[in-house]
């Protein structure tokens, strides 16, 4: 009978202790006045200071008004935390803000000052300055309970469409190279030159561009133009044999095929080869075995030299891929499209009848995924830099970008080499000198994709 009185006692304890907790109105049937909590939060109208062009030219700024009702806030609360995870806009004051706070239960609340030990009545109707943390604090209807949440209002600090740039220690070992060509993949970055009697490779950390490994394995002189980039993995062909890699030191030898001249392109579920008879070959099995392609056009359109890709996702295993270069003959570098990997999808050339909106011809070219375009750069035949130019739509037309420029302090040399890592930021290489940069929002919308995984 003991036994029984104590377990009638312990159900009616979890009973309680259960209809006191936090809990969703539409999860209870009655509603208890204790419970507290912040149920929504916004913001509204915000003062924002923008950047302009006066009409002689000069710069100038203004204000304008940022409605921030939209920008979402997340509430957490375990930790007792409201704040926005995407920024505001950069020049947005959050000084003086009216807030809208919805309560649990109509509870009262309250804010911190942020001098003293001192509490205020919220109005909606009044200002607050939120250029700091602030603490609300949040009664239940009775008063005999609150709880305190931290509110963050983050802003950016930082202009969205600006390149910013690092210049990282140079490398004299890259001044015996006479071409080279750049990837990037895992944690590292690789450089991949030719002395003109052998390809070397040098390596170094995506998060340390100052100091470079040379590599043990070295490759035939015009190996540097084959090498690419598929998942965590680098791939090249040297004398028809296909290697692969994981750290750039150590490497298995694929296949041997006498037919593969040069790897071109890669998705993440094919490799592209050029043959030695000038055809198109793809691999689904990391260069195995391999197949020819079906082209819409002559294969003397495809390109020989200057070659360079770049892809981007169209769903979870569908990939856009560009490949562009120098043709045996021509004015201009062509292009050509592929859906990888879609079942007898063939290779499309891409014809434009705009002359300024095709890709020129530069001495050393390099074409890279940044922005979700794909990005051309380069030097010309007198060594300086060319523009760079953006392609939105698969190499239909080329244009430049104000907001992409290279590094005011960048003198180039007679060598160029470019690559994006895993964070998005864009790596050049040119002679001896080595550069990091990154536009700020891509940076942004990285940090909030990673944030939500």
């Amino acid at each position: 009978m003991r036994n029984k009185i104590y377990t009638l006692v312990a159900l009616m304890m979890a009973t309680l202790t259960i209809t006191s907790c936090l809990k969703d109105d539409d999860e209870k049937e009655s509603v208890s006045y204790k419970d507290t909590a912040i149920l929504s939060f916004s913001l509204g109208q915000m003062a924002q200071v923008r950047d302009t062009i006066t009409k002689n030219g000069s710069d100038s700024v203004y204000t304008a008004k940022f409605n921030a009702a939209k920008v979402k806030f997340y509430i957490d609360q375990a930790q007792g935390l409201i704040y926005n995870p995407d920024s505001l806009p950069y020049g947005t004051k959050s000084s003086s803000v009216l807030a809208k706070i919805v309560a649990k239960n109509s509870g009262v609340v309250v804010l911190k000052s942020t001098t003293e030990e001192k509490f205020t009545y919220y109005n909606s109707n009044d200002s607050i300055d939120f250029s700091t943390p602030r603490v609300l604090r949040v009664y239940s209807n009775k008063g005999s309970e609150y709880r305190d949440y931290k509110v963050i209002v983050n802003v950016h600090k930082q202009k969205g469409n600006v390149f910013s740039w690092e210049t990282l220690q140079a490398n004299s070992n890259f001044a015996s190279f006479t071409a080279m060509k750049a990837v990037s993949t895992g944690s590292k970055v690789f450089v991949f030159g030719t002395n003109g009697s052998q390809t070397v490779v040098y390596a170094a950390a995506k998060d340390n561009g100052n100091s470079w490994t040379k590599l043990n394995k070295t490759f035939a002189a015009d190996a540097y133009k084959s090498i690419v980039t598929q998942g965590d993995k680098l791939f090249v062909i040297d004398n028809g044999a296909v290697y692969s890699s994981t750290d750039g030191n150590t490497w298995t030898t694929v296949a041997t095929n006498s037919s593969l001249k040069q790897l071109v392109a890669a998705s993440p579920v094919e490799l592209f080869a050029l043959s030695n008879t000038g055809s198109l070959l793809s691999s689904k099995d990391n260069g195995a075995t391999w197949t020819a392609e079906s082209l819409d056009s002559s294969t003397s359109l495809l390109p020989t030299s200057n070659i360079n890709y770049s892809y981007t996702a169209i769903t979870s295993n569908l990939y856009s891929v560009l490949l562009v270069g120098k043709p045996a003959s021509g004015t201009h570098n062509t292009s050509w499209t592929k859906v990888s990997y879609r079942p007898s999808e063939q290779w499309n050339y891409v014809e434009s009848n705009a002359d300024k909106f095709q890709l020129p011809l530069y001495k050393n070219l390099a074409v890279v995924d940044y922005d979700r375009a794909a990005l051309a750069l380069g030097i010309d035949n007198s060594n300086k830099v060319v523009s760079m130019l953006l392609s939105r739509d698969s190499g239909i037309t080329w244009k430049a970008d104000k907001n992409f420029t290279y590094p005011k302090d960048m003198q180039a040399g007679a060598t160029f080499a470019a690559t994006v890592d895993s964070d998005q930021y864009l790596w050049i290489i040119s002679g001896t000198k080595v550069w990091r940069g990154r536009l700020n929002r891509v940076g942004w919308a990285l940090n909030l994709s990673r944030l939500a995984e």
